[in-house]
Order: structure tokens, then sequence, then C-alpha cells
């Protein structure tokens, strides 16, 4: 009986997990489609039925597009990392002493920077790493 359930879980499991990771490389590899060359060139004559798909990016390359992809993030997550950081203050103000709120004061500001930190972090390694795959071109 045990083992009927032990199997029973496992098939669930990979029944999860293939699902899981169909729905992954829809989303994930889906969109670079729209990345490749232009899959119709105006000079092909073109005979019955046919359609052309244009990419709606303005990206040549993955690395284009992920550089625009953080730059979004960066542009969003900016103000955000600000906002924290002066609600962090204004709970020390308010703390007046106590214990308490100023150790949640301690906690807000403390992940705010971090959150700075990783952002941070994140266009510095782009960087890098744009920088090193520049170099071997």
């Amino acid at each position: 009986m045990l083992i009927k359930i032990i199997f029973m879980n496992s098939q669930k499991l990979v029944h999860r997990i293939n699902k899981g990771a169909l729905i992954a490389t829809i989303v994930f590899a889906a969109p670079l489609r729209l990345l490749a060359a232009d899959p119709c060139p105006e000079e092909v004559v073109r005979t019955g039925l046919s359609f052309c798909l244009k990419s709606p990016l303005a990206f040549d390359s993955i690395e284009d597009l992920v550089t625009g992809i953080l730059n979004i993030f960066v542009i969003i997550a900016t103000p955000i990392i600000v906002m924290f950081i002066i609600y962090a203050g204004f709970l020390y103000v308010t703390a007046r002493g106590n214990a308490e709120q100023v150790s949640k004061a301690t906690t807000a500001l403390t992940y705010s920077i971090v959150g700075a930190v990783i952002l941070l972090g994140a266009v510095a390694l782009s960087a890098i790493i744009g920088g090193v795959v520049a170099s071997f071109r």
C-alpha cells in the first residue's frame, strides 16, 4: 500500500514537472522566435496563402534584449528603493526610542539597501559580461 502511494505521488510530481517544463519552454523560448532574421523579405514573390510575422521588438540580438529588460527594471526599481529608504527614515523618526519600532525601521532600511546593492550588482554584472563577450568578437 505504501509503495502504491509513493508511486502515485511520484507520477503526480512527474506530471507537474512536465507541465512546468512545457510552460517554461513556451514562455521563455517562444519570444526568441521573434528575434530571428526577417522571415519574409520583400523581394520574394509570394504565391498562394502566406503570411509574414515581423518582430515588434527593436532589438537585434539577445544581448540588446537583456540590456533593454535590465534598463526597464532599473527605471522601475530605483524609485521603489528610494521610497523604501524614505519609509525606513519615517519609521526611525516615529519610533521615538521604542526598541521594537527601531528594530522594524532598521530591518526596512537594511532590506532597501540590500535591494539597491542587488540592483547595482545586476547592472555591473551585465556590463562585465557584455565586455567579456565583446572582447571575444
